[in-house]
């Protein structure tokens, strides 16, 4: 099972890439010399395109039968489910995983609502404590 991004949050990221590598090129076509801030906006570029490509590939999160795992680019947080002790919902409206060792806070503003129906659903099943709904 997976927590899906809202696809308007992916295909935000990849539209802020066109558009900074659009206004680098601008430069080009009315022959502006190119300084720091051209190569700055290309790396924003390229920073937003591994970004969506990530979040397109990845998605939020996902649950397998052995673990529940929230990938980023540049860490993993991977929680087995044996070793889950509860989940609950904090001050902030984050939904939160607590393990023997790690945390992995879900935002709801960032799923898909069908997703996070699929999720309260899966946690109920689970027999740990609860204090989601």
């Amino acid at each position: 099972m997976q927590l899906l991004f809202k696809k308007r949050r992916v295909y935000l990221n990849l539209i802020i890439g066109i558009t900074c590598v659009l206004l680098v090129l601008s430069k080009f076509i009315i022959k502006e010399p190119i300084n720091w801030l051209d190569y700055a906006m290309l790396v924003l570029a390229l920073y937003y395109f591994t970004q969506y490509y990530f979040n397109y590939k990845f998605q939020y999160l996902t649950i397998t039968d052995k673990e529940i795992v929230k990938q980023r680019i540049i860490y993993k947080k991977a929680i087995p489910i044996k070793e889950v002790r509860r989940f609950y919902r904090n001050k902030a409206g984050d939904y939160v995983i607590e393990g023997s060792k790690k945390k992995i806070k879900i935002n709801p503003l960032e799923v898909q609502p069908e997703s996070l129906r699929k999720f309260k659903h899966f946690t109920s099943r689970l027999k740990v404590a609860k204090e989601i709904f």
